[in-house]
């Protein structure tokens, strides 16, 4: 599709994903990925319940890159409770769960921040933290990748160490 357009000297064609609901991302999604079917166990769920079929079928387009990422990214935002988007709570790329005394006490404080599922080109998606960082050794923003969330104590293991969250945008 894409080479007849470039010979006629036509635009590519743009999904505006953020406009759609979510009975046309799953539509997208089944015309963008053939092998959705494949990855997604579609008979061993509950008919009466849409959500975790879709919350699968999000996280598979997110795996993704371009297009499937935004659709992927979308379908999550909608099914998400408040309409924020959070790591789930299996998420974790560190053995390290818990901060030690002196490693909480050096935290520095980062409000307001947001979590967010990022991908850029080519790369597969992380998530990353940014916000307003207040300490006296830290630069006074930041935009580093989550390696795990600790919803109890309030906590985040980034690549730049242990940072303490405030209050989210």
């Amino acid at each position: 599709m894409t080479a007849p357009r470039r010979r006629f000297g036509l635009p590519p064609v743009r999904i505006d994903v953020e406009s759609m609901d979510l009975e046309e991302l799953l539509a997208a999604a089944l015309e963008r990925c053939p092998d959705i079917e494949n990855a997604v166990d579609f008979y061993g769920l509950d008919p009466f319940d849409i959500d975790p079929t879709l919350i699968q079928v999000g996280w598979h387009m997110a795996a993704k890159t371009g297009t499937d990422f935004r659709i992927g990214r979308r379908l999550l935002q909608l099914l998400s409770p408040d309409g924020y988007l959070m790591p789930p709570p299996e998420f974790r790329l560190s053995r390290v769960t818990e901060p030690t005394e002196d490693e909480m006490f050096k935290a520095p404080i980062v409000t307001p921040w947001r979590v967010e599922l990022w991908q850029s080109g080519s790369s597969p998606a992380e998530w990353r933290v940014n916000g307003s960082v207040y300490h006296k050794n830290w630069g006074p923003r930041i935009w580093s990748r989550v390696l795990y969330l600790n919803r109890a104590w309030g906590m985040a293991l980034t690549d730049d160490g242990w940072i303490r969250l405030g209050r989210r945008i």
